[in-house]
């Protein structure tokens, strides 16, 4: 009985044929089926795989096809109208660069070159706007087109040249010349100074901050006082003029580069150490002159006035958005900054009919600033990152006694613009 319950374990039971043979004997496929696969069909004489062509040397890695045209010398289409005004320009004299000159060639054969050319930097800012050398003297000047029907071309008129442009208190940008084109009737061109951005670089100390709010306050309430409302004194159309913090220079379209295009290097620019800067309210395309009442939602900071309907107060406008500007600018960026939390507190109120005037702040902040002690402005600006304590002295301590060292020098005086 043991025997015969081992033979199932030793001796494998013969499998059916019928099972077995779907898998050790294949069957026979049809001619038709193994035709496809055993004997090709004649095909044509098949072609010749190009080689690949690796990505041309003026070309970034991996870059869209539509950029090659640029990086291999080509202008791009908002370029193209001011290199068509050439030849005009100069003969009203002022001389583009080399890019926007008849005949450019580009001066790199690699990416890594363009990166480092200077006829490599294009447009970055609006296709209205276009900097410039004015002939007669090598400054660098912008140019700026507009509609000769805007309101732009008078109000920029009427602050930036003749007597109302020699007051101190007048913070507008000034005007060097007009160009009109005979070519484009319905535009002229304005040349105006090369100026630097407000935040390039920032505000170290409450000094500059108080410089930044005492200028534009000024500035806003001359303008204000000759009937001109900016409608749109954001930061961002505030700028200074920072000839005295960069002796060399700085491209118009790189602010980070030199005007030959070459990185600035071991660079620490400050305001105070040069005597302080002027700052100015540039672009009023959206400005009105003796209208006391407009509609619009137009500008970069939304009020809460703004309509498209109902008529507001332009002047109490440029209050709240000049308040905004100090907000963004010192509150929203350090610590330490409660001085200015009161003037924008009352710049911004939300009715417009309770806000000030633009003289009205002025007198609240000078009450403000009567009372800041030397101490007070030597103060650096402190980041809203917490800093470790023994950290924060050390460049506190420090920062003071570069203070007292810069404002003991006497201020450079800067060649006017016109």
């Amino acid at each position: 009985m043991a025997a015969l319950a081992a033979a199932p374990e030793s001796i494998p039971l013969p499998l059916s044929p019928t099972i077995a043979a779907p898998e050790s004997i294949p069957l026979p496929l049809s001619p038709t089926i193994a035709a496809p696969e055993s004997i090709p069909l004649p095909l044509s004489p098949p072609a010749v795989a190009e080689p690949a062509v690796a990505d041309p040397p003026y070309r970034r890695p991996n870059s869209p096809p539509e950029h090659d045209e640029i990086l291999h010398g080509g202008l791009t289409p908002e370029e193209e109208p001011w290199a068509a005004r050439h030849d005009f320009l100069k003969e009203c004299g002022y001389l583009l660069r080399p890019r926007y000159r008849p005949g450019w060639k580009p001066s790199w054969t690699t990416y890594n070159q363009l990166s480092r050319a200077e006829d490599g930097i294009v447009m970055s800012a609006s296709k209205h706007l276009l900097d410039a050398i004015r002939i007669s003297d090598s400054k660098p000047v912008y140019l700026k087109v507009v509609s000769k029907s805007s309101s732009e071309i008078t109000i920029t008129r009427l602050l930036g040249k003749g007597d109302l442009s020699k007051d101190p208190r007048n913070h507008a940008v000034p005007l060097l010349d007009i160009l009109e084109d005979v070519d484009d009737p319905e535009h002229a061109i304005l040349v105006l100074p090369l100026l630097r951005r407000l935040d390039s670089p920032g505000l170290a100390s409450i000094r500059e901050g108080v410089a930044l709010i005492e200028q534009t306050l000024e500035g806003l309430a001359f303008l204000h006082e000759h009937s001109v409302a900016h409608r749109d004194s954001a930061w961002g159309n505030i700028m200074m003029d920072a000839r005295a913090m960069f002796p060399e220079g700085w491209h118009p379209q790189g602010y980070e580069r030199k005007p030959d295009g070459q990185l600035i290097k071991n660079s620490s620019p400050s305001r105070t150490a040069v005597g302080g800067v002027r700052y100015f309210f540039i672009d009023f395309g959206l400005s009105s002159l003796r209208e006391d009442s407009t509609v619009g939602f137009s500008g970069q900071e939304r009020a809460p006035e703004l309509s498209y309907d109902v008529p507001y107060d332009p002047y109490k406008l440029d209050v709240y958005v000049l308040g905004m500007a100090y907000k963004q600018l010192l509150v929203d960026l350090n610590s330490g900054v409660d001085f200015v939390k009161p003037l924008i507190a009352y710049m911004t109120l939300e009715a417009p009919e309770d806000r000030p005037t633009a003289a009205e702040a002025v007198e609240r902040f000078q009450l403000i600033r009567s009372t800041m002690t030397e101490t007070q402005l030597s103060q650096r600006l402190w980041p809203l990152k917490p800093e470790w304590i023994g950290i924060r002295i050390i460049k506190d301590a420090y920062y003071r006694y570069c203070d007292r060292r810069w404002t003991k020098k006497p201020k450079k005086e800067l060649e006017p613009f016109v």
